[in-house]
């Protein structure tokens, strides 16, 4: 018997190229944005002397956050994420889209 390849159809969506493009650029942008953003948070909370696991548990708490992509660490190496947004910064850049917060995530 042959199954579906994909089980939930609601991730089954269609667009254009260049709209699936931009998707992909974007999704890796936030899941960049908010690794980078934990890690604020561990530096800000190792100088207050809070243990980091605790404000993490509370904002993860939030299903408009959640627990995905807030754990502290080395940064998002790897190869998706800084190519994925340094793409999208260059895609604006050329637009003379000036008011990017991009560039705020080139560390």
């Amino acid at each position: 018997m042959l199954r579906p390849y994909n089980r939930n159809h609601e991730k089954l969506m269609f667009m254009s190229v260049r709209a699936a493009e931009l998707t992909k650029y974007a999704a890796n942008a936030m899941l960049a944005t908010k690794i980078s953003f934990m890690n604020e948070i561990a530096n800000l909370a190792e100088r207050l002397e809070v243990d980091v696991e605790d404000v993490r548990r509370g904002i993860g708490s939030d299903p408009r956050i959640g627990y995905h992509f807030i754990y502290p660490g080395c940064g998002y190496g790897g190869s998706c994420f800084p190519k994925d947004v340094q793409a999208l910064e260059r895609a604006a850049r050329q637009l003379g889209y000036t008011r990017s917060c991009l560039a705020l995530l080139k560390r």
